[in-house]
């Protein structure tokens, strides 16, 4: 059968390839520490289970739910917003319920994007911002993440001439896979800049509350950025959800109901009894959420400590359960993780498959208990990188 020419577009899906690449070693009889995926090991928290069980066992909750998402865990998104970041979400316009946030962000090109349109991306990136834009037909305009700019778009970089035919730019910020963060004065002249220049924000904000020194901020408590943005966030990694799959999409009315429409003919939205655990998740934040939180600050703090003792070059994470580091010495990102993988059976992400601008890097995932974490570090720091 002949497959179509929009599916010659995708490649492996880079972190099915790293399990895979798992299973051959283990198959080997090699003793793998997988840390190529971001995946949270932290078990989901014992009330938010309780609360599933009970709605599942509601009769009421085997129907259809409503495709934007049922009003119990939109006011819930609206309410935790509001203590939060003290801002307002109409929760009937200003909110949209998701199957996890990858399905709203792959869906979003379709109701702002036109057939030769162009959508910013950052390099390296998250793949699934490529997905839709490819979807309408879009072009894509790649933009470096650099270290020396704190892994902050240049915005005066990004040519005239492709910011004329512009709609959409990706962002994500505490940043995967580069942990950096993005403070409120940059997010103002951010939206400064999209206003003159009428380019539509997309805000990833899947790793938000995973900030280890400096509390995140929301676009919306700059002023007009409702004009021009939306916001997507996620239960996976905030309340170690990653399985439930459960998030939302706020900011632009017009947006938001527009992504609604397109999952109206899509989907029929997540299972009710998920969306009131999720909705009890976010009423107990502030008891469930920092002790996450501090874990990974934790790990990252083991891990970073045991990188910089054996010559690793690396800006300590802000944020999130990744480390964004290099090796001692300089080589192929794919060739640096198939080394340390022999030497110590323990896999990392290679940064080349996040973007051009991502060579020279390895990603490490903290998603991993202590002890692992621990014995992970010790056996990296221990390579000799002299003998290669």
């Amino acid at each position: 059968m002949k497959l179509s020419n929009f599916m010659k577009l995708f490649k492996p899906y880079l972190f099915e390839e790293l399990y895979r690449k798992a299973g051959y070693f283990r198959k080997k009889g090699v003793d793998v520490i997988n840390l190529a995926i971001g995946d949270p090991d932290i078990p989901t928290d014992s009330g938010i289970v309780k609360k599933a069980v009970e709605e599942i066992k509601n009769p009421a909750n085997h129907r259809y739910p409503n495709t934007k998402g049922n009003e119990v865990f939109r006011k819930a998104v609206s309410y935790w917003h509001k203590r939060r970041h003290g801002i307002n979400l109409d929760y009937d316009k200003e909110i949209s319920i998701l199957i996890g946030s990858k399905e709203g962000i792959a869906h979003l090109p379709l109701v702002l994007m036109n057939e030769g349109d162009y959508c910013l991306i950052p390099d390296p990136t998250y793949p699934t911002y490529r997905t839709g834009v490819w979807m309408v037909g879009g072009k894509i305009h790649y933009v470096p993440l650099m270290e020396k700019n704190n892994f902050l778009p240049d915005l005066s970089k990004i040519p005239e001439k492709i910011i004329k035919k512009t709609k959409l730019f990706f962002l994500n910020y505490p940043n995967n896979p580069t942990g950096a963060y993005m403070d409120k004065y940059y997010m103002k002249e951010l939206v400064k800049w999209a206003r003159k220049r009428n380019v539509f924000l997309a805000l990833d904000c899947a790793y938000a509350e995973m900030y280890f020194d400096k509390p995140t901020s929301s676009i919306f408590e700059i002023d007009g950025a409702k004009d021009i943005a939306v916001e997507f966030y996620s239960v996976s990694k905030t309340y170690s959800m990653a399985g439930w799959r459960a998030g939302w999409v706020c900011g632009n009315s017009d947006a938001v109901c527009a992504l609604n429409t397109v999952k109206e003919n899509i989907d029929s939205g997540q299972f009710n009894a998920i969306q009131n655990a999720c909705a009890y998740a976010l009423d107990n934040h502030e008891k469930i959420v920092p002790k996450i939180r501090e874990t990974f600050k934790k790990r990252a703090d083991t891990f970073s400590l045991a990188l910089s003792k054996s010559g690793w070059r690396f800006k300590r994470p802000d944020g999130t359960c990744f480390i964004w580091a290099k090796p001692p010495v300089d080589m192929d990102s794919i060739k640096a993780c198939d080394y340390i993988l022999n030497k110590t059976g323990v896999l990392l992400a290679p940064g080349s498959g996040f973007g051009k601008y991502g060579e020279g890097y390895v990603r490490i995932s903290t998603t991993e208990k202590e002890e692992i974490i621990k014995k992970a570090a010790v056996k990296i720091s221990s390579i000799d990188w002299r003998k290669i």
